[in-house]
């Protein structure tokens, strides 16, 4: 470098006159200023906001207020259908009216009561999710996933309310007549009945007659059984790429399979007893059973990924949303490191 040449703190002259090499300097030190603080303080969040986009309250809150409204439901009047009737010609003078066998089986016990329906079907959903989060991690290596319990509730209270909400309604609105409908309605078998008489002498046990289609046991065993299926087999992560590497690998993520199916079966069973007590016809079943199944599908689909993904099968959305923005972050650092690696090798092999 020729003796007259100055190099300034933060220049440093290199080959000729156009090209330096800039050195950056830290900025200074920033001086701290009272109001800065208050400022930042009042950008930030309010605790109580935080908690409630936190634990999803208004989510909670919004699906409390559509079950209200499901429940509403039976508050409404049943349709008043006609009594069906068997109608008899003795003779061209003659008539006599005989009631529908169809309806007129035995009304038998529950085997399943409603409020045993109702403590199994969500207390065994709920002791999974906790076995899963709190004992199982501290006897195997299993993941732990931030908020799932959180995440878990939200979906049976969705799922068991569009079931309430559609059952319900439907029940209402078609006022179809149980199997043991004369049986339930008390029914006077002693008189002589002209076919448009209404011979029922329970109007409690008439209206609860008139509410078979669709079965609500069935739309609820499914809507819970259904959804802890569903998220068994999506913590379970059974679509694994190397699934086929191995036959002990492959038996035992079939044996998962099954045991992630148990709850069906229980389900099912639920929903056969209804027409086994004569309080269902098949198809009140069917109906009931797709009821639930459904809302069951979209409850599990609009908190948890997709069973059939093994990257995100099991994750909660907020989960896989944040995975996603992270590995977008990391990508983007990763592009801009190898743009600036790329920089300096060109300003090397420019100045030599």
């Amino acid at each position: 470098m020729p003796s007259n040449a100055t190099a300034t703190p933060f220049e440093l002259e290199r080959g000729s006159a156009s090209e330096f090499l800039s050195v950056t300097t830290p900025p200074p030190a920033s001086v701290w200023k009272p109001h800065e603080e208050d400022d930042a303080s009042a950008n930030r969040p309010k605790r109580w906001l935080r908690l409630l986009n936190e634990y999803r309250v208004a989510e909670f809150g919004a699906t409390l207020v559509m079950f209200l409204v499901a429940k509403s439901f039976t508050l409404m009047a049943v349709n008043d259908r006609p009594i069906p009737r068997i109608e008899i010609r003795l003779n061209s003078t003659t008539t006599v009216y005989a009631r529908d066998p169809t309806v007129d089986e035995k009304k038998l016990y529950e085997q399943v009561p409603m409020w045993s329906l109702i403590v199994f079907g969500l207390g065994i959903p709920i002791l999974t999710n906790l076995l899963l989060n709190f004992v199982l991690p501290k006897i195997r290596d299993v993941r732990v996933i931030p908020h799932d319990v959180r995440d878990f509730l939200l979906s049976l209270a969705q799922g068991v309310t569009m079931s309430t909400l559609l059952t319900q309604f439907t029940k209402h609105v078609t006022g179809r007549f149980r199997p043991s409908f004369y049986d339930m309605c008390g029914w006077d078998y002693d008189a002589v009945w002209d076919g448009v008489t209404n011979l029922c002498t329970d109007a409690a046990g008439e209206k609860e007659g008139r509410k078979s289609f669709p079965s609500g046991h069935a739309s609820f065993a499914w809507v819970t059984m259904l959804l802890l299926t569903l998220y068994l087999l999506g913590r379970s992560r059974l679509n694994c790429s190397r699934r086929s590497e191995s036959a002990v690998r492959g038996g035992t993520k079939a044996l998962k399979l099954f045991l992630c199916f148990v709850p069906c079966l229980a389900a099912s069973w639920v929903a056969i007893t209804r027409s086994i007590d004569n309080w269902h016809h098949y198809s009140d079943i069917l109906a009931g059973s797709i009821i639930g199944a459904i809302s069951a599908c979209l409850a599990y689909s609009y908190n948890y990924g997709s069973i059939f993904c093994w990257k995100y099968a099991g994750l909660p959305c907020e989960a896989i949303h944040e995975k996603i923005k992270s590995e977008s972050m990391n990508d983007n650092q990763e592009a801009h490191g190898k743009l600036m690696n790329r920089n300096t090798r060109v300003s090397s092999s420019q100045r030599v």
